[in-house]
């Protein structure tokens, strides 16, 4: 497919047409950038033209620096069906709409992005061209970046085409977007285009026409149609002239425009002597068009050509005179910023002042705020405006934007003023660096200063050092953390208990988090999300769901703060560790294409990676390996990844009779230096014992811990991997026995029942086959419940049972197509599947269409039928 070669003004570039046509054969973005006036808004109108003649819709919209917050989204939020859409979504289009915005959570609004991309896919994926990147109002750029990220993981039907200037391309869109370079034209192609321009001169004009237009076709029009003023290389000046010989009042009214206004009647109250008249000199050249009381320059150029030829005094005056008539005082600050000449600490404090009155998805507007407060602070209030711009941006999600922020704010304090805010600095450089999955910058970075603040360091940098020590196991932070959480003798509050469960774990902490409540409101969310993150550390899965439930659920749903990012993967270990398997799944599916954590690859990673240990443990390794090649991050970098994978994989291998390899990768998980490794042991033994290698000391694994307490969990594990150490089979199984008979054991029935097999072979050993049979019958019964096909297989077999084949309908689903065809069968509409799990309905519609011949069924009340009986069993 080739774009149409008949569009008018387009002319060669072929390579770049064909790039831009191959861009519409599947969901994908990319950034079209080059020179001013080389050809790109030609270009893209092309690509648009030719998606909308392939059956695309398409949306086109474009940046305005003088547009109102989500100004360039309007012409795709109203073509989407709010009523549609979940209600907070809904709530934050209409706010969006309405100019209300500041009051909406911000998540919502990026959730709905999505949402209504999916909802505008028909045949083929929505087309999205965006012109002027660049100028796009703030809010606006933040969900053009949420759904580049989602783009980029294929996991949405749409197509995006950004398009800016080579030297104006936004540094957090250049690394999601591959970039497509349209170049000058070459000789022959200027030469054809040249020959298409009515009343272009010929002769020697013609010749130094083309030779100054460089292959830049803007240029070659404009030198074509003023060949007598003509001169120089650089594009502005095709314009300069026309600007220059404008009389003064309109050069005066073009002016108030360049400076951010487009309204004729805002700009005439700003200098009532701008009438109609003012503007028709500037029409009847070209430089502008004048219609719906707006006014709109030919191109970005004449903006530069009029802001240039007024120069900077006129350009600060057009700007006091639009903020002394402003009605909107965010609109008028930013006029009186943008007239300031010199520092102005009052004007600082006033940015500051109205960014912290900003919230929800006014946040993104703060940041700039604060941005602009730091360019007209003085001393060392300069990097507290960047680091302060930081925070807010990290809480949005807009990692990147943090991360460059933070090194500006860095930059600016010097090496010696750090002092006085080391320690927010650090937590939020390593908190970015931790869930971008740079963990070892992020533990060197809080190691040390801990080590050099010592006793005075702040509660809350240990506990933003418990996540990244939890992920890397024991070392340089984990021994830091040990030493400093014992020091804090004050009461930092519910969030701390997270630091101390990694650190100094006990019957005190552990008390203290079981008492602690769930709760909905957004305000306390994330207090119980980190204590419920701590009741996981202390093995109290049930507490860790019941307090991580209420921020993972907002979080799937687009209605919570990005500081709750975290809560996923804990809460997705607990339900793991718990035998709910399928609750997992269908909490974790949805985060898999949500926009939640497009700039968060290791958090997104930690989804991909439970959502593999459960397809391992079910016996769906293709479904395992598939999920971790589309994780951002590799996951064996990680090492408490690592060790969970290397885990479950081994227990796959012994479920199906492979001890060798089972040794093999629960000897790679116990070797990860974490205190989970403890939990591996008993299944080390197991498999060791089975092909006669040494066994585990019953206390390896947990001498790490830095305390004598073991939960109840790991009490057991460690005194079954004791009983495993015995030679004589009864004695094995008598210990086993006390510890798998325990209720407290059946908390954990999946662990539970992998050693009961171990048990009933001891028992057939000792010449107790009864007891034996019991045993693997009470085992088959918790791998049915939990979805174990494996186990279940291997204890069908052991207990010789002639039993009906009962395949595993799902085994053939990735883990998304099961959540689909489980959503289906509830009776939701493929619009409300799609709405849930941030799919368009068309894809949900073919994920159907392809999975209801394998499970052989022909409409959803047979996939119902099929659901029900699969479950029960």
């Amino acid at each position: 497919m080739d774009l149409d070669q008949d569009t008018p003004g387009l002319v060669g570039r072929p390579g770049v047409r064909a790039e831009l046509a191959a861009l519409l054969d599947g969901p994908g973005a990319a950034l079209l950038v080059g020179d001013a006036g080389i050809g790109k808004t030609t270009l893209a109108r092309a690509f648009a033209t030719r998606a909308g003649t392939l059956g695309h819709p398409v949306v086109r919209t474009g940046g305005d620096a003088t547009g109102g917050p989500y100004s360039a989204l309007r012409p795709l939020f109203e073509r989407a069906e709010v009523a549609q859409l979940p209600p907070e979504q809904g709530r934050a289009v209409r706010s969006a709409l309405d100019g209300a915005g500041h009051e909406v959570d911000l998540l919502a609004l990026r959730g709905a992005m999505c949402v209504i991309a999916g909802q505008l896919a028909g045949e083929r994926p929505l087309v999205l061209v965006v012109d002027d990147v660049d100028r796009v109002d703030a809010p606006s750029f933040d969900l053009l970046l949420t759904l580049a990220s989602v783009l980029s993981w294929a996991q949405l039907s749409a197509v995006a085409l950004f398009v800016c200037r080579t030297e104006r391309v936004p540094g957090e869109l250049a690394e999601l977007v591959r970039p497509i370079v349209v170049p000058p034209l070459a000789g022959q192609e200027a030469e054809q285009l040249f020959d298409t321009l009515p009343g272009a001169p010929d002769g020697s004009a013609r010749h130094e026409i083309i030779r100054r237009a460089a292959g830049n076709p803007l240029a070659l029009r404009e030198y074509a149609e003023w060949a007598d003023g003509a001169g120089g290389s650089d594009e502005t000046r095709v314009f300069a002239r026309r600007v220059a010989a404008l009389p003064e009042l309109s050069l005066r009214a073009l002016t108030l425009a360049a400076a951010g206004e487009r309204s004729l009647a805002v700009i005439a109250r700003a200098d009532p002597a701008v009438t109609l008249a003012a503007w028709r000199p500037a029409e009847d050249t070209g430089l502008i068009t004048v219609a719906d009381d707006l006014v709109r320059f030919r191109h970005p150029l004449v903006e530069y050509a009029v802001l240039e030829a007024a120069g900077p005094g006129a350009r600060r005056h057009a700007h006091r005179l639009l903020a002394a008539t402003a009605t909107d005082p965010l609109r008028g600050l930013w006029h009186r910023t943008a007239a300031a000449d010199r520092p102005d600490p009052e004007l600082a404090a006033e940015l500051a002042g109205s960014a912290r009155l900003l919230d929800g998805a006014g946040t993104v507007t703060a940041v700039g705020l604060l941005e602009q407060a730091h360019d007209h602070a003085v001393g060392g209030q300069r990097a507290m405006m960047l680091f302060e711009a930081g925070m807010r941006a990290a809480a949005a999600g807009r990692v990147r934007w943090a991360g460059s922020l933070l090194t500006r704010a860095r930059a600016a304090l010097g090496d010696g003023d750090i002092t006085g805010v080391e320690a927010d600095v650090v937590g939020l450089g390593s908190w970015l660096h931790t869930v971008r999955g740079e963990l070892d910058t992020a533990s060197a970075l809080l190691a040390g200063t801990i080590r050099r603040t010592g006793a005075a360091v702040p509660p809350g940098l240990l506990v933003t050092a418990a996540l990244p020590a939890f992920l890397l196991g024991d070392g340089e932070l984990r021994t830091a953390l040990r030493t400093a959480v014992p020091r804090i003798t004050t009461t930092p509050g519910p969030p701390f208990l997270f630091a101390r469960a990694l650190a100094a774990p006990g019957e005190q902490v552990r008390a203290e988090v079981l008492a602690q409540r769930e709760t909905t409101d957004l305000r306390d969310m994330s207090r119980a999300a980190t204590v419920g993150a701590a009741a996981l550390l202390l093995d109290e899965p049930e507490h860790a769901v019941r307090l991580l439930g209420p921020a993972v659920t907002a979080l799937v749903e687009g209605a919570a703060a990005n500081t709750y990012l975290a809560a996923p993967g804990a809460a997705g270990w607990a339900l793991v560790d718990t035998g709910r398997w399928t609750e997992a799944e269908r909490w974790l599916v949805p985060l898999q294409s949500s926009p939640v954590m497009s700039e968060t690859p290791l958090l997104r990673t930690g989804v991909h990676v439970v959502l593999a240990v459960v397809a391992y443990l079910r016996g769906r390794p293709d479904r395992a390996g598939e999920l971790l090649a589309a994780g951002p991050l590799d996951p064996y970098g990680v090492p408490v990844f690592a060790l969970r994978l290397n885990w479950a994989r081994g227990l796959a291998a012994a479920a199906g009779g492979d001890h060798g390899e089972a040794w093999r990768l629960l000897s790679a998980a116990a070797a990860v230096e974490h205190d989970w490794r403890a939990l591996v042991l008993p299944d080390l033994a197991a498999a060791a014992r089975r092909t006669g290698r040494d066994r585990p000391a019953p206390g390896a694994g947990t001498s790490r811990a830095g305390t004598s307490w073991l939960s109840t969990r790991r009490r057991g594990r460690a005194d079954l991997t004791g009983a495993l150490g015995e030679d004589d089979p009864g004695v094995a199984a008598a210990r086993m026995a006390a510890v798998l008979d325990d209720p407290r054991a059946r908390r954990w029935p999946f662990e539970r029942a992998v050693l009961a097999v171990e048990r009933a072979d001891l028992l057939r050993r000792a010449q107790q086959p009864r007891a034996a049979q019991d045993v693997l019958v009470d085992a088959l019964d918790a791998f049915d419940h939990v979805g174990a096909a494996g186990w279940a297989a291997r204890v069908r077999a052991e207990l010789r049972t002639p039993v009906v084949s009962r395949p595993d309908p799902f085994a053939g689903l990735s883990a998304q197509q099961e959540q689909i065809v489980r959503l289906a069968a509830q009776g939701l509409s493929n619009r409300e599947i799609g709405a849930r799990l941030y799919l368009s309905p068309r894809t949900v519609g073919s994920h159907l269409y392809r999975v209801f011949p394998q499970l052989g069924v022909a409409n959803r009340t047979q996939l119902a039928d099929l659901l029900s009986t699969a479950d029960q069993r």
